[in-house]
């Protein structure tokens, strides 16, 4: 079943007059449970078409399809809706709350929904062991590795159980060992039906993908699945 489905998405910034034409006539579909890496250099748009797939930002033209329903139109407060709803996050820069522990930010998500406080606890902690952090539920970013941390960011991504995981740049930050456990991490998530787009400027990080698209200059110049898929262990190595 299709997820996602753009038609003709175009995306313009305007700053004192100046229009800035980012995205042009894209077109693009993902279906439920793909593992899909958008890839390009700085400056080709990837980061904007993830903006606006995640509701964080609006498109200026075309149609944009989630699920079976035309969010094209949406207001900010509908966008912010199908946000907390139906997206998770993954970050380079981990975006955690540098004072609360690894069990308070990964329940953070949920504060503001009507999930009660034992519910809250118990998915938090089910996550946090689901990325080998059970150890670590009362220490704060500041004790955690960077690995750890974005193990950490994972767990809070999925804890409204999200239809569409968008990881960007998600190994960024990481040292190669770190990097590849975080990929094995999204690749066995993958592999038990969630849905995960990635965006990366490195080929090697998108070769963890099933399917890569490529972007240029705000185009999609290329759309294929990953012939030679790298598939990484949990102790940081690749496997043969």
């Amino acid at each position: 079943m299709s997820l996602i489905k753009i038609e003709n998405l175009t995306k313009d910034f305007v700053s004192e007059e100046v229009v800035t034409k980012v995205l042009h006539g894209i077109n693009l579909e993902i279906k439920e449970g793909e593992f899909v890496a958008i890839m390009g250099p700085s400056g080709s748009g990837k980061s904007t078409l993830m903006n606006i797939l995640g509701f964080l930002d609006k498109l200026t033209q075309g149609k944009y399809f989630f699920g079976d329903q035309d969010v094209s139109g949406l207001e900010d407060d509908e966008l912010a809706e199908m946000r907390s709803q139906k997206i998770g996050f993954i970050f380079q820069s981990f975006n955690l709350l540098n004072r609360s522990t690894t069990l308070e930010n990964v329940i953070m998500p949920l504060l503001y929904t009507k999930v009660s406080d034992q519910e809250r606890l118990r998915r938090a902690k089910d996550l946090l062991i689901k990325v080998g952090l059970e150890h670590r539920l009362d220490y704060t970013p500041n004790k955690l590795s960077g690995g750890e941390k974005q193990r950490v960011a994972i767990a809070r991504a999925l804890i409204n159980n999200p239809s569409v995981i968008f990881a960007d740049e998600p190994t960024g930050n990481l040292d190669s060992k770190s990097g590849l456990q975080v990929m094995k991490l999204l690749q066995d998530l993958n592999e038990d039906g969630n849905t995960i787009i990635l965006v990366t400027h490195e080929k090697y990080t998108a070769d963890h993908a099933k399917r890569i698209v490529k972007i240029k200059d705000g185009f999609i110049v290329e759309d294929h699945l990953v012939e030679k898929r790298q598939w990484a262990r949990e102790n940081g190595e690749l496997t043969k």
